[in-house]
């Protein structure tokens, strides 16, 4: 079952940021023996946008500070006209267990708005992957 993520646009920022909602602990990966797809998915006003093609130099998903270790995730599969966002998660010995920071960029009508990153600092709010 993947883990699905909803992705809005924090308007309380300025500009505005792109915030992911995995409060419910979508983020979180438990170990396996299979892949398991992670989706971020457009709501909101965020959903009249579309998510940065991975070609761009700065595509609608990438790694912030340390890598993951090579083949835990696959790479980025933009679908759904922009709007979804999916990757594979082989988190599947204990190699693989880890905190992994990432950025998502979403263009809305020309302008790019991305995840908020605080890199070196404890905080509850920096997108990430943990893999339990």
């Amino acid at each position: 079952m993947p883990n699905n993520m909803k992705v809005t646009f924090d308007k309380t920022t300025s500009p505005w940021s792109v915030d992911v909602d995995d409060k419910g602990g979508e983020n979180r990966v438990n170990r396996g023996n299979d892949a398991q797809p992670i989706v971020w998915q457009l709501n909101g006003d965020a959903a009249n946008g579309s998510f940065v093609p991975m070609s761009d130099p700065s595509p609608g998903f990438s790694w912030m500070g340390a890598l993951p270790p090579a083949g835990l995730f696959s790479a980025p599969v933009i679908s759904d006209n922009g709007k979804k966002l999916t990757i594979n998660d082989t988190n599947n010995g204990q190699n693989t267990s880890g905190s992994y920071t990432y950025a998502l960029r979403v263009n809305l009508n020309g302008t790019v708005y991305t995840t908020i990153t605080r890199l070196g600092r404890a905080t509850n709010t920096n997108p990430i992957i943990i893999n339990k």
